[in-house]
């Protein structure tokens, strides 16, 4: 499950609020792919074979309920089965960081962060745990505190692409702008992935360089296809830039992957209306666009 959190936290750490629900929901549904489940199922055998208490039996059934209801897209309901099989056997570590996963997909932070704590108490060198717990700090706001997890996340696994693209997202939020595209380069030599294209795009935009912002927004549509939002904020780059045509066929591949966002419907009928030019839009491009362009107000929640 780590490695499907993997892929959320790339979104998450933009912290553009419409990327993040559409990437949420997808990241979802690969839960139910064997190769999550594969995954999902090493890791309930790994808490099986960490148990050293006096009811295995018992034990194993909590298990076993659990991993029915995460591979049935059911996780919250999980909650109760894992919590009840940690407090049975609170020194099982793997069990302590399955239920912190859960708890961080549920956006509960603070039982997250209780859960992971206990895991870096016993192990304190443990890069899942690390690397957990400066998500956790960052979507709550603590910034200093996430970056020097991080970069501890990244010591301890240098060839973890997930722990680069996620220290690179942080350090492009806090304004440093080099390191972040440091981070976030060596995270696509590792792995490619539309979402760390897309960041990698959101920081060149913030520094002016908008061909590059462009050329990794392509690449982002390139690997992810159906990544509706990649295709809009290209869309709103190359109208800024005065290429219509372009911009005009991003805008409808973004409404037909997403007919129900009603941003994409407006920019695909702003090619139709006589009153709507590039000049008279760009106020409100320079507005819409969300690249790099936190939520200062937005309340991190819990």
């Amino acid at each position: 499950m780590i490695e499907t959190l993997t892929d959320s936290l790339e979104s998450a750490g933009i912290n553009l609020k419409n990327l993040e629900a559409e990437w949420r929901r997808r990241i979802d549904s690969r839960l139910l792919e064997t190769e999550e489940v594969d995954r999902l199922g090493t890791r309930m055998q790994r808490i099986m074979d960490s148990y050293r208490g006096a009811d295995r039996k018992q034990f194993a059934l909590w298990i076993e309920k659990s991993y029915d209801l995460l591979v049935a897209d059911r996780a919250h309901e999980s909650l109760h089965f894992l919590k009840t099989a940690l407090e049975h056997e609170p020194a099982n570590s793997e069990l302590g960081l399955l239920l912190a996963e859960v708890y961080f997909q549920a956006q509960e932070y603070v039982n997250a962060k209780e859960c992971v704590l206990q895991v870096l108490t016993a192990r304190p060198a443990h890069f899942e745990a690390n690397f957990l717990m400066g998500l956790i700090q960052h979507r709550k706001g603590d910034l200093r505190e996430a970056q020097a997890t991080l970069e501890m996340a990244v010591g301890l696994k240098k060839e973890s692409s997930a722990a680069h693209a996620s220290l690179g997202s942080l350090l492009a939020e806090v304004g440093n702008n080099q390191q972040a595209l440091e981070h976030l380069a060596t995270a696509l030599k590792l792995k490619p992935s539309a979402p760390v294209h897309f960041l990698m795009g959101a920081v060149y935009y913030g520094a002016g360089e908008h061909k590059r912002a462009i050329q990794h927004l392509r690449k982002a549509t390139k690997l992810d296809p159906q990544f509706g939002e990649a295709y809009y904020q290209l869309g709103l780059l190359c109208l800024e830039m005065n290429q219509l045509r372009k911009a005009q066929e991003c805008f409808k591949t973004a409404q037909a992957l997403n007919p129900k966002e009603t941003r994409y419907r407006k920019r695909v009928r702003s090619f139709s209306e006589d009153a709507t030019g590039p000049d008279q839009l760009n106020t409100l491009i320079r507005e819409e666009l969300l690249l790099l362009k936190c939520e200062g107000g937005e309340k991190r929640t819990k």
